[in-house]
Protein backbone atom coordinates (compact mmCIF):
# COMPACT_ATOMS: atom_id res chain seq x y z
CA UNK A 1 0.00 0.00 0.00
CA UNK A 2 1.44 3.27 -0.79
CA UNK A 3 1.56 6.33 1.98
CA UNK A 4 -0.24 9.23 0.93
CA UNK A 5 3.23 11.44 -0.36
CA UNK A 6 3.77 8.29 -2.86
CA UNK A 7 0.11 8.85 -4.22
CA UNK A 8 0.46 12.47 -4.23
CA UNK A 9 4.21 12.32 -6.58
CA UNK A 10 2.20 9.77 -8.85
CA UNK A 11 -0.87 12.54 -9.27
CA UNK A 12 1.71 15.37 -10.10
CA UNK A 13 3.34 13.27 -12.73
CA UNK A 14 0.37 11.11 -14.18
CA UNK A 15 1.36 8.27 -13.23
CA UNK A 16 -0.91 5.35 -12.38
CA UNK A 17 -0.78 3.73 -9.04
CA UNK A 18 -1.68 0.27 -10.03
CA UNK A 19 0.97 0.26 -12.75
CA UNK A 20 3.66 1.43 -10.17
CA UNK A 21 2.73 -1.93 -8.24
CA UNK A 22 2.73 -4.18 -11.56
CA UNK A 23 6.21 -2.87 -11.81
CA UNK A 24 7.14 -4.00 -8.44
CA UNK A 25 5.85 -7.44 -9.05
CA UNK A 26 7.30 -7.69 -11.91
CA UNK A 27 10.28 -7.81 -10.79
CA UNK A 28 10.19 -9.41 -8.12
CA UNK A 29 8.57 -11.96 -10.26
CA UNK A 30 12.35 -12.01 -12.48
CA UNK A 31 13.73 -12.72 -9.21
CA UNK A 32 11.32 -15.39 -8.07
CA UNK A 33 12.21 -17.05 -11.69
CA UNK A 34 16.01 -16.83 -11.25
CA UNK A 35 16.02 -14.44 -14.48
CA UNK A 36 17.52 -11.68 -12.46
CA UNK A 37 19.53 -11.99 -8.94
CA UNK A 38 17.92 -8.62 -7.50
CA UNK A 39 16.28 -5.53 -9.27
CA UNK A 40 17.15 -1.56 -8.33
CA UNK A 41 15.27 0.85 -10.42
CA UNK A 42 14.41 4.69 -10.44
CA UNK A 43 11.91 6.96 -12.57
CA UNK A 44 10.80 10.14 -12.93
CA UNK A 45 8.96 12.52 -14.90
CA UNK A 46 9.13 16.27 -15.48
CA UNK A 47 12.42 16.11 -13.34
CA UNK A 48 10.45 14.63 -10.89
CA UNK A 49 11.55 11.52 -9.19
CA UNK A 50 8.39 9.33 -8.49
CA UNK A 51 9.52 5.95 -7.72
CA UNK A 52 12.59 3.82 -6.58
CA UNK A 53 12.57 0.41 -5.48
CA UNK A 54 14.90 -2.30 -4.81
CA UNK A 55 14.89 -6.01 -4.41
CA UNK A 56 16.44 -9.43 -4.66
CA UNK A 57 20.21 -10.11 -3.79
CA UNK A 58 23.27 -8.00 -3.35
CA UNK A 59 25.52 -10.91 -4.26
CA UNK A 60 25.60 -13.45 -7.56
CA UNK A 61 26.16 -15.88 -4.67
CA UNK A 62 22.48 -17.93 -3.66
CA UNK A 63 23.16 -18.26 -0.35
CA UNK A 64 23.85 -15.23 0.22
CA UNK A 65 20.71 -13.32 2.02
CA UNK A 66 22.18 -9.38 1.69
CA UNK A 67 19.46 -7.27 -0.05
CA UNK A 68 19.70 -5.36 -2.70
CA UNK A 69 19.08 -1.13 -1.82
CA UNK A 70 18.19 1.47 -3.85
CA UNK A 71 21.25 3.36 -2.78
CA UNK A 72 23.70 -0.22 -4.01
CA UNK A 73 26.31 1.12 -6.44
CA UNK A 74 26.66 -1.19 -9.40
CA UNK A 75 29.58 -0.64 -12.47
CA UNK A 76 27.14 0.59 -15.14
CA UNK A 77 29.22 -0.62 -17.75
CA UNK A 78 28.45 0.98 -21.37
CA UNK A 79 26.44 3.54 -19.94
CA UNK A 80 29.93 5.30 -19.22
CA UNK A 81 29.70 5.77 -22.87
CA UNK A 82 26.84 8.78 -22.53
CA UNK A 83 29.23 10.30 -20.25
CA UNK A 84 32.19 9.93 -22.66
CA UNK A 85 30.16 11.34 -25.58
CA UNK A 86 29.17 14.28 -23.68
CA UNK A 87 32.51 15.13 -22.74
CA UNK A 88 33.12 15.29 -25.99
CA UNK A 89 30.38 17.82 -26.97
CA UNK A 90 31.70 19.73 -24.12
CA UNK A 91 34.89 19.97 -26.34
CA UNK A 92 33.01 20.98 -29.03
CA UNK A 93 31.27 23.30 -27.48
CA UNK A 94 34.15 25.32 -26.64
CA UNK A 95 35.43 24.81 -30.36
CA UNK A 96 38.68 22.44 -29.23
CA UNK A 97 36.90 19.79 -31.57
CA UNK A 98 34.47 18.90 -33.95
CA UNK A 99 32.33 15.83 -34.96
CA UNK A 100 33.57 15.40 -38.69
CA UNK A 101 37.21 16.16 -37.46
CA UNK A 102 39.43 13.25 -38.85
CA UNK A 103 40.81 11.60 -35.52
CA UNK A 104 44.54 11.78 -37.54
CA UNK A 105 44.15 15.39 -37.08
CA UNK A 106 44.69 14.33 -33.28
CA UNK A 107 46.14 10.97 -32.80
CA UNK A 108 49.31 10.14 -35.56
CA UNK A 109 48.56 6.65 -35.07
CA UNK A 110 45.36 7.16 -37.48
CA UNK A 111 47.62 8.94 -39.82
CA UNK A 112 47.79 6.01 -41.88
CA UNK A 113 45.68 3.64 -44.43
CA UNK A 114 43.44 2.48 -43.85
CA UNK A 115 42.17 4.89 -41.07
CA UNK A 116 42.59 8.15 -42.30
CA UNK A 117 38.96 8.60 -43.43
CA UNK A 118 37.92 7.91 -39.68
CA UNK A 119 35.70 10.80 -38.10
CA UNK A 120 35.25 11.72 -34.20
CA UNK A 121 31.27 11.24 -35.42
CA UNK A 122 32.24 7.54 -36.54
CA UNK A 123 33.59 6.54 -33.05
CA UNK A 124 31.01 8.04 -31.46
CA UNK A 125 28.29 6.10 -33.67
CA UNK A 126 29.97 2.83 -33.95
CA UNK A 127 30.62 3.27 -37.65
CA UNK A 128 34.68 3.73 -37.79
CA UNK A 129 35.07 -0.43 -38.70
CA UNK A 130 37.56 -0.69 -36.05
CA UNK A 131 37.67 -3.86 -33.64
CA UNK A 132 34.47 -4.63 -33.02
CA UNK A 133 33.85 -6.17 -29.36
CA UNK A 134 34.24 -9.67 -28.56
CA UNK A 135 30.96 -11.82 -29.46
CA UNK A 136 29.76 -9.24 -31.83
CA UNK A 137 31.00 -10.75 -34.96
CA UNK A 138 30.63 -15.29 -35.89
CA UNK A 139 34.46 -15.38 -36.02
CA UNK A 140 35.73 -18.54 -34.11
CA UNK A 141 39.24 -17.13 -33.89
CA UNK A 142 38.44 -13.62 -33.61
CA UNK A 143 41.16 -11.64 -31.37
CA UNK A 144 39.96 -8.24 -29.98
CA UNK A 145 41.67 -4.89 -29.79
CA UNK A 146 41.95 -5.77 -26.07
CA UNK A 147 43.99 -9.08 -27.04
CA UNK A 148 46.51 -6.84 -29.18
CA UNK A 149 46.58 -4.20 -26.60
CA UNK A 150 47.28 -6.64 -23.23
CA UNK A 151 48.81 -9.70 -24.73
CA UNK A 152 51.29 -8.28 -27.49
CA UNK A 153 54.57 -6.31 -27.01
CA UNK A 154 53.23 -3.75 -29.52
CA UNK A 155 50.31 -2.81 -26.66
CA UNK A 156 53.21 -1.98 -24.64
CA UNK A 157 54.52 0.43 -26.55
CA UNK A 158 51.64 1.96 -27.54
CA UNK A 159 48.44 0.59 -27.19
CA UNK A 160 46.65 2.81 -29.66
CA UNK A 161 48.66 0.95 -32.15
CA UNK A 162 48.16 -2.08 -31.10
CA UNK A 163 44.44 -2.30 -30.84
CA UNK A 164 44.26 -0.73 -34.82
CA UNK A 165 46.66 -3.83 -35.49
CA UNK A 166 44.12 -5.81 -37.32
CA UNK A 167 42.86 -3.19 -39.57
CA UNK A 168 39.48 -2.27 -40.40
CA UNK A 169 36.22 -4.74 -40.61
CA UNK A 170 34.54 -2.54 -42.95
CA UNK A 171 35.16 0.25 -45.09
CA UNK A 172 34.58 3.28 -42.89
CA UNK A 173 31.07 4.62 -42.37
CA UNK A 174 29.25 1.59 -44.50
CA UNK A 175 27.97 -0.29 -41.26
CA UNK A 176 27.02 -0.57 -37.41
CA UNK A 177 29.11 -2.32 -35.51
CA UNK A 178 29.53 -2.03 -31.70
CA UNK A 179 33.32 -1.00 -30.89
CA UNK A 180 34.21 -0.44 -27.04
CA UNK A 181 37.90 0.32 -28.03
CA UNK A 182 36.55 3.39 -30.46
CA UNK A 183 35.65 4.84 -26.78
CA UNK A 184 38.10 4.28 -25.50
CA UNK A 185 40.07 6.30 -28.57
CA UNK A 186 37.54 8.38 -27.57
CA UNK A 187 39.05 8.96 -24.58
CA UNK A 188 42.13 9.19 -25.67
CA UNK A 189 41.26 12.45 -27.78
CA UNK A 190 39.97 14.09 -25.00
CA UNK A 191 42.98 13.05 -22.70
CA UNK A 192 45.34 14.89 -25.84
CA UNK A 193 42.77 18.00 -26.25
CA UNK A 194 42.78 18.86 -22.62
CA UNK A 195 46.53 17.01 -21.11
CA UNK A 196 44.25 15.41 -18.28
CA UNK A 197 43.02 11.85 -18.65
CA UNK A 198 40.57 11.38 -19.38
CA UNK A 199 38.71 9.79 -16.34
CA UNK A 200 39.29 12.82 -14.06
CA UNK A 201 38.24 15.37 -16.84
CA UNK A 202 34.79 13.32 -16.97
CA UNK A 203 34.39 13.95 -13.20
CA UNK A 204 35.87 17.34 -12.48
CA UNK A 205 33.36 18.38 -15.83
CA UNK A 206 30.24 16.02 -15.63
CA UNK A 207 30.01 13.94 -12.93
CA UNK A 208 30.94 16.79 -9.59
CA UNK A 209 29.08 19.73 -11.35
CA UNK A 210 25.82 17.12 -11.16
CA UNK A 211 26.67 16.56 -7.78
CA UNK A 212 26.61 12.91 -8.12
CA UNK A 213 28.23 11.84 -5.59
CA UNK A 214 28.15 8.15 -5.61
CA UNK A 215 29.51 8.15 -9.50
CA UNK A 216 33.48 7.35 -9.82
CA UNK A 217 35.85 5.42 -11.87
CA UNK A 218 38.36 5.17 -8.77
CA UNK A 219 36.51 2.93 -5.95
CA UNK A 220 36.82 4.98 -2.85
CA UNK A 221 37.81 2.29 -0.35
CA UNK A 222 35.25 3.50 2.21
CA UNK A 223 32.16 2.93 -0.41
CA UNK A 224 33.30 -0.36 -1.48
CA UNK A 225 30.76 -2.12 0.31
CA UNK A 226 28.07 -0.71 -1.36
CA UNK A 227 29.15 -2.17 -4.82
CA UNK A 228 27.00 -5.20 -5.69
CA UNK A 229 29.11 -8.42 -6.23
CA UNK A 230 29.17 -9.47 -9.39
CA UNK A 231 31.97 -12.51 -9.35
CA UNK A 232 33.97 -14.20 -7.03
CA UNK A 233 36.93 -12.37 -8.27
CA UNK A 234 35.51 -8.90 -7.64
CA UNK A 235 34.16 -10.01 -4.38
CA UNK A 236 37.85 -10.81 -3.03
CA UNK A 237 39.42 -7.12 -4.70
CA UNK A 238 36.55 -5.06 -2.77
CA UNK A 239 37.25 -7.12 0.36
CA UNK A 240 40.96 -6.19 -0.25
CA UNK A 241 39.75 -2.05 -0.73
CA UNK A 242 38.07 -2.26 2.40
CA UNK A 243 40.54 -4.02 4.06
CA UNK A 244 43.06 -1.50 2.92
CA UNK A 245 44.98 -3.44 1.12
CA UNK A 246 45.30 -1.99 -1.94
CA UNK A 247 44.26 0.98 -3.46
CA UNK A 248 41.62 1.78 -6.42
CA UNK A 249 43.31 4.78 -7.50
CA UNK A 250 46.54 2.83 -7.76
CA UNK A 251 45.87 1.11 -11.35
CA UNK A 252 47.15 4.74 -13.05
CA UNK A 253 51.03 3.07 -12.49
CA UNK A 254 53.44 4.35 -15.47
CA UNK A 255 54.15 0.41 -15.66
CA UNK A 256 50.56 -0.13 -16.88
CA UNK A 257 48.94 0.17 -20.46
CA UNK A 258 46.76 2.96 -19.65
CA UNK A 259 43.96 2.59 -21.68
CA UNK A 260 41.66 5.34 -20.43
CA UNK A 261 38.31 3.23 -19.18
CA UNK A 262 35.87 5.35 -21.15
CA UNK A 263 33.96 2.69 -22.66
CA UNK A 264 32.71 1.25 -19.39
CA UNK A 265 34.50 1.90 -15.98
CA UNK A 266 32.41 3.92 -14.57
CA UNK A 267 30.31 3.09 -11.02
CA UNK A 268 27.40 4.94 -9.79
CA UNK A 269 23.59 4.31 -8.34
CA UNK A 270 20.51 4.84 -9.91
CA UNK A 271 19.69 8.16 -8.14
CA UNK A 272 22.62 9.54 -9.52
CA UNK A 273 22.12 8.43 -12.98
CA UNK A 274 18.77 10.40 -12.90
CA UNK A 275 20.81 13.43 -12.34
CA UNK A 276 22.61 13.14 -15.65
CA UNK A 277 19.37 12.03 -17.34
CA UNK A 278 17.67 14.91 -16.33
CA UNK A 279 20.65 17.11 -17.51
CA UNK A 280 19.95 15.59 -21.60
CA UNK A 281 16.11 15.77 -20.93
CA UNK A 282 16.44 19.93 -19.67
CA UNK A 283 18.69 20.44 -22.75
CA UNK A 284 21.98 20.41 -20.94
CA UNK A 285 21.26 22.06 -17.88
CA UNK A 286 20.61 20.78 -14.04
CA UNK A 287 19.91 22.92 -10.82
CA UNK A 288 20.83 26.19 -13.02
CA UNK A 289 23.91 25.17 -13.95
CA UNK A 290 24.55 23.90 -17.65
CA UNK A 291 26.48 20.79 -18.75
CA UNK A 292 25.99 20.95 -22.38
CA UNK A 293 24.54 23.25 -24.85
CA UNK A 294 20.58 22.93 -26.01
CA UNK A 295 22.16 22.42 -29.53
CA UNK A 296 24.67 20.24 -28.71
CA UNK A 297 22.06 17.91 -26.82
CA UNK A 298 20.00 18.72 -29.61
CA UNK A 299 22.47 16.98 -32.18
CA UNK A 300 23.75 14.22 -29.87
CA UNK A 301 20.02 13.25 -29.20
CA UNK A 302 19.00 12.69 -33.38
CA UNK A 303 20.21 9.84 -35.75
CA UNK A 304 23.78 10.89 -37.16
CA UNK A 305 22.65 10.09 -40.91
CA UNK A 306 19.85 10.33 -42.52
CA UNK A 307 20.21 7.00 -44.73
CA UNK A 308 19.99 3.73 -43.17
CA UNK A 309 23.32 1.69 -41.83
CA UNK A 310 23.20 -1.57 -41.85
CA UNK A 311 23.75 -3.76 -38.63
CA UNK A 312 26.11 -7.00 -38.88
CA UNK A 313 26.19 -6.96 -34.75
CA UNK A 314 25.08 -10.38 -32.97
CA UNK A 315 23.89 -11.37 -36.07
CA UNK A 316 21.21 -9.03 -36.86
CA UNK A 317 21.77 -9.87 -40.50
CA UNK A 318 21.88 -5.94 -41.88
CA UNK A 319 19.26 -4.62 -40.28
CA UNK A 320 18.91 -0.45 -39.97
CA UNK A 321 20.43 0.72 -36.95
CA UNK A 322 19.29 4.63 -35.76
CA UNK A 323 21.85 5.77 -33.76
CA UNK A 324 22.77 9.02 -32.31
CA UNK A 325 26.20 10.61 -31.87
CA UNK A 326 26.44 8.79 -28.63
CA UNK A 327 23.01 7.40 -27.55
CA UNK A 328 21.09 5.02 -28.81
CA UNK A 329 18.08 5.19 -30.42
CA UNK A 330 16.83 1.84 -31.27
CA UNK A 331 12.68 1.73 -31.58
CA UNK A 332 11.06 -1.67 -33.02
CA UNK A 333 8.18 -4.00 -32.58
CA UNK A 334 9.94 -5.10 -28.96
CA UNK A 335 9.93 -1.21 -27.70
CA UNK A 336 7.15 0.80 -25.91
CA UNK A 337 8.79 3.99 -25.24
CA UNK A 338 8.02 6.96 -27.67
CA UNK A 339 9.86 7.15 -30.71
CA UNK A 340 12.73 9.65 -30.23
CA UNK A 341 13.75 8.03 -27.01
CA UNK A 342 17.66 7.73 -26.59
CA UNK A 343 19.39 5.70 -24.15
CA UNK A 344 21.90 3.48 -23.25
CA UNK A 345 22.20 -0.31 -22.05
CA UNK A 346 25.34 -1.42 -19.80
CA UNK A 347 26.43 -5.36 -20.17
CA UNK A 348 22.45 -5.30 -20.93
CA UNK A 349 21.60 -5.70 -17.02
CA UNK A 350 21.67 -1.89 -16.59
CA UNK A 351 20.03 1.16 -18.37
CA UNK A 352 19.45 4.94 -18.51
CA UNK A 353 16.42 5.75 -20.71
CA UNK A 354 14.79 9.31 -21.45
CA UNK A 355 12.07 9.46 -23.50
CA UNK A 356 11.69 13.41 -24.30
CA UNK A 357 7.90 13.02 -25.28
CA UNK A 358 6.62 11.77 -22.33
CA UNK A 359 9.33 13.97 -20.17
CA UNK A 360 9.70 10.09 -18.84
CA UNK A 361 13.46 9.24 -16.70
CA UNK A 362 13.58 4.82 -16.39
CA UNK A 363 16.83 3.87 -14.58
CA UNK A 364 17.57 0.57 -13.38
CA UNK A 365 20.01 -2.51 -12.62
CA UNK A 366 19.26 -5.85 -13.06
CA UNK A 367 21.90 -8.23 -12.86
CA UNK A 368 21.08 -11.41 -14.70
CA UNK A 369 21.56 -14.66 -12.86
CA UNK A 370 24.98 -16.72 -13.64
CA UNK A 371 25.08 -13.70 -16.12
CA UNK A 372 22.62 -15.04 -18.85
CA UNK A 373 21.46 -12.34 -20.79
CA UNK A 374 17.24 -12.38 -20.80
CA UNK A 375 14.90 -10.15 -23.14
CA UNK A 376 12.18 -10.54 -20.51
CA UNK A 377 13.67 -8.42 -18.20
CA UNK A 378 14.98 -5.64 -20.70
CA UNK A 379 11.65 -5.39 -22.87
CA UNK A 380 9.55 -6.44 -20.39
CA UNK A 381 10.51 -3.58 -18.18
CA UNK A 382 9.61 -1.49 -21.23
CA UNK A 383 6.36 -2.57 -21.20
CA UNK A 384 5.57 -2.37 -17.75
CA UNK A 385 7.47 0.71 -16.63
CA UNK A 386 5.64 3.07 -19.89
CA UNK A 387 2.00 1.09 -19.08
CA UNK A 388 1.69 3.85 -16.63
CA UNK A 389 1.56 6.96 -18.31
CA UNK A 390 -1.43 8.88 -18.22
Amino acid sequence: MLSSTELSKLNEVNYREDRLEVVNHFYEDLCDKKVVDGYIYSLSRYGKIFASAAGGRFSYEEEITQKMKTDTIFRVASITKLFTATAIWQLADDGKIFMGQPVSSILPEFDADPFKPITIAHLLTHTSGIAPDPGTISDTYYKSAWWYIFESELGKENWIKAGLSKGIHFPVGTQWMYSSFGYAILGAIIEKITGVFAEKYIMDHIVKPLGMKDTFFDIPAEKAGRIAIRSERAKEYLQKLQNGEITDAGHRSEEEINVPETGGGLYSTVADLQKFGIMLLNQGEYEGGHILSRMAVQRMTKRFNSEKIPNYAWGDAGADRPYGLGPDLRYNVSTSYSEGTFFHEGAGACALFVDPVEKLIAVWYLPFHKGVWDGRAVFGTHNVIWSGLE
